[in-house]
């Protein structure tokens, strides 16, 4: 399953893998040409019995920042076991894609491979499209294994009493 996600009309417009590895391409030769980049290897999911190893490679500090928070930071042992990943994120954002590649309808490309379990990200700096194909790639493969992907968070209380929030990030949960 190869999807690019544009911001015109339906956000999810199916492309060849053709497409995908061309976008790749042109990803991986950007984040290659400079002096430097960020790798941040981490996890998803609490439960070390479903963990998903997710390494994301980015041209930004602030992306590598933004990620560094937003996930699991394994232990330096739990590094050493690091090297059969199950997602993997490549993001040169500043970089657009090549408008004129079948399938771009912008220099904004936002791939994710399901099959390759790979994302591709050109033409935007937003931080929040790793997350949200984090997120994606969540709720794609926890219902496979019987398990419910909430995008939520909780508190309990003293009592053990639990409250759930659920919401799109940044919004205020205020009392009534």
């Amino acid at each position: 399953m190869y999807v690019h996600y544009s911001r015109r009309g339906s956000p999810n417009i199916e492309m060849d893998e053709h497409t995908f590895l061309v976008n790749k391409e042109r990803d991986v030769d950007y984040l290659n040409s400079l002096d430097k980049v960020f790798v941040n290897d981490q996890f998803l999911n609490w439960d070390p019995e479903h963990r998903i190893k997710v390494q994301i490679v980015y041209a930004r500090a602030y992306h590598s920042l933004f990620m560094h928070n937003m996930c699991i930071r394994p232990t330096p042992e739990e590094l050493e076991d690091f090297s059969t990943l199950d997602f993997t994120i490549h993001n040169a954002g500043q970089f657009p894609c090549n408008r004129y590649t079948h399938y771009m309808t912008t220099s904004t490309s936002i791939d994710l491979n399901l099959d390759r379990k790979e994302m591709v990200i050109l033409g935007t700096q937003y931080a929040g499209e790793m997350k949200k194909g984090l997120f994606g790639v969540m709720h794609y493969l926890m219902p496979k294994r019987n398990i419910l992907s909430l995008h939520s968070s909780n508190n309990m209380g003293k009592d053990g009493d639990v409250a759930l929030f659920f919401g799109l990030s940044g919004q205020a949960i205020r009392e009534a």
